[in-house]
């Protein structure tokens, strides 16, 4: 009896849906509502989905006048597009009790649906090695976010933190029992790949602290400073939780023993000084935290002013996508015309802390007219910036 290929349709990190040798394309229209359709049945095949839900998923309110008439024509239209495909005869898409499944002669797979049915069983077992087990099959299968060209879609964007939640809570799991064992080259492994796929620097944590405690000082400092300007690309700021645990890991880096010549050649600062100086956000804490501890008779003034840049009404829509094309602008504009000895970190998308260092509250309007004038001709006055000073020392 011939057996046949399975229809396998992967939905993490993209799209891919194929049958032995052939691609499913689907015309290549990658937001048309008959692949939208498959796709939602691709995520439990075989089950049943409510014409009602379908309806509320692929068409926004008021976008068609009749939607029952319309989700029958983009069945039609799915219908059509199976039948002239590689797959052999049959309906697939089958209405019964107001119900709409995917089925036919070929057994159908999807990545999302088997990872989903892994977390189902992650949380219904209580055997800690069959758990592990399954943590570990479905970190191989997640790939990244859900249907990511359709990432505007309000039922994606429901799916995609649905299954990130999971791929999360079993992945820490997972983390925890290699640790237990000592398994730092599994915790390496898996945490380089969860930090490529999820931008968030908890895994950088994991993958520093397994370095150093496989001896990989060097590449420890490596992942430790990608973690600290990933987070300074984000442009967001961390938890106070995971900003301890990055310091603390920080903490633990080593080096090999050096000479004093070695030393002091690794802390020159080789690049020619220009204007302020980029911080890491923990590097930017303790240099504010050290000028705070000095005692008052040698104190140093300083000023710490939040800088926030601010668009106007018109463009709320876009204004996060706005607040990111303006990030260079004014980082140019620290480099430029403020001093050597200032510091700045990006603190979210659109705040920076500039902290500096010598300055007294009288020079605060003659910093902040150094700043306005260039930056309000590198954005044609289209963006102004808020100043608030959080904190200062003057000389007594």
């Amino acid at each position: 009896m011939l057996t046949l290929p399975k229809l396998s349709v992967k939905m993490f990190g993209g799209f891919y849906a194929e049958y032995g040798d052939y691609v499913l394309s689907f015309g290549g229209q990658g937001n048309s509502k008959f692949r939208q359709l498959f796709q939602i049945l691709m995520t439990k095949p075989g089950e049943g989905f409510s014409k009602s839900a379908i309806i509320e998923n692929i068409y926004e309110p008021g976008e068609v006048e009749e939607p029952n008439a319309s989700l029958n024509n983009t069945i039609f239209r799915l219908r059509k597009y199976l039948e002239k495909s590689p797959l052999p005869p049959g309906e697939y898409v089958v209405i019964k009790g107001g119900l709409i499944r995917f089925a036919g002669p070929v057994e159908a797979e999807s990545d999302a649906w088997t990872f989903e049915q892994l977390a189902e069983n992650f949380d219904r077992e209580t055997d800690p090695w069959k758990k592990e087990k399954l943590c570990e099959k479905a970190c191989e299968i997640y790939r990244g976010e859900f249907l990511p060209r359709l990432s505007n879609e309000p039922w994606v964007v429901h799916k995609n933190q649905f299954y990130q939640k999971r791929y999360i809570k079993m992945l820490r799991y997972f983390l925890e029992h290699l640790k237990e064992r000592g398994d730092y080259a599994g915790i390496e492994r898996l945490a380089k790949s969860a930090s490529r796929l999820e931008n968030g620097s908890e895994w950088l944590v994991w993958e520093i602290e397994s370095l150093n405690a496989q001896g990989r000082y060097r590449e420890a400092q490596f992942a430790y400073q990608r973690a600290l300007e990933r987070m300074q690309e984000l442009g967001t700021s961390p938890s106070k939780g995971l900003l301890k645990q990055l310091q603390a890991a920080g903490r633990k880096l080593q080096t090999p023993d050096g000479t004093a010549e070695g030393i002091c050649r690794c802390l020159q600062d080789d690049a020619v000084p220009q204007g302020a100086y980029c911080h890491t956000l923990p590097s930017f804490l303790d240099t504010y935290r050290v000028l705070k501890r000095l005692e008052r008779r040698d104190c140093i003034p300083f000023l710490l002013i939040l800088c926030t840049i601010q668009g106007s009404d018109s463009l709320s829509g876009e204004r996060r996508k706005s607040w990111e094309k303006q990030d260079e602008k004014l980082r140019a504009v620290f480099r430029e015309y403020l001093r050597a000895g200032d510091v700045y970190v990006k603190y979210n998308s659109n705040q920076y802390l500039l902290l500096c260092a010598g300055a007294e509250e009288e020079n605060l309007p003659e910093i902040i007219m150094r700043i306005d004038a260039d930056f309000q001709k590198r954005c044609q006055g289209r963006y102004t910036i808020h100043y608030r000073l959080l904190d200062s020392v003057s000389k007594e």
